[in-house]
């Protein structure tokens, strides 16, 4: 396994231990080590009423997102050598779009930024550019 499949496994994992402390915060509803201060709250996005799309939560999106980018990843790296492909570049992108759609809920509508949130988009983000990154190696 090349340097950039053992990368995009790490990431990937990174990103499932992320999702979960995530859904753990938000079922408990403690957010004692993720409310910074008003504008960097898990606590002011939880009570904004602004967690969930067509009834589902944002942390079960999580739950379900990282393991099929990871399961996505390691078939694109069995049968290709290397994390890549078109169809996982692709589920990246759908993946990154979804990002600007919480963006937008987090700084104009909530007015606070979610800290773990904010960290599951930069696993996401971080996870297309190595993808991307596969094509010119």
């Amino acid at each position: 396994m090349r340097n950039l499949s053992k990368s995009f496994v790490i990431i990937s994992v990174m990103g499932i231990a992320i999702a979960i402390y995530d859904a753990y915060e938000y079922i408990t509803e403690d957010f004692r080590y993720c409310s910074i201060n008003s504008r960097f709250s898990c606590g002011a996005v939880f009570a904004s009423g602004h967690t969930s799309v067509f009834g589902i939560p944002f942390y079960i999106l999580g739950l379900i997102w990282f393991p099929l980018v990871l399961l996505s990843g390691l078939a694109s790296i069995k049968s290709r050598g290397e994390a890549s492909g078109q169809y996982l570049l692709l589920l990246l992108i759908v993946g990154d779009i979804f990002t600007i759609y919480l963006w937008y809920l987090e700084l104009v509508v909530i007015g606070a930024i979610c800290p773990v949130c904010l960290s599951l988009y930069i696993v996401n983000y971080i996870l297309t550019a190595v993808v991307l990154a596969s094509f010119f190696v």
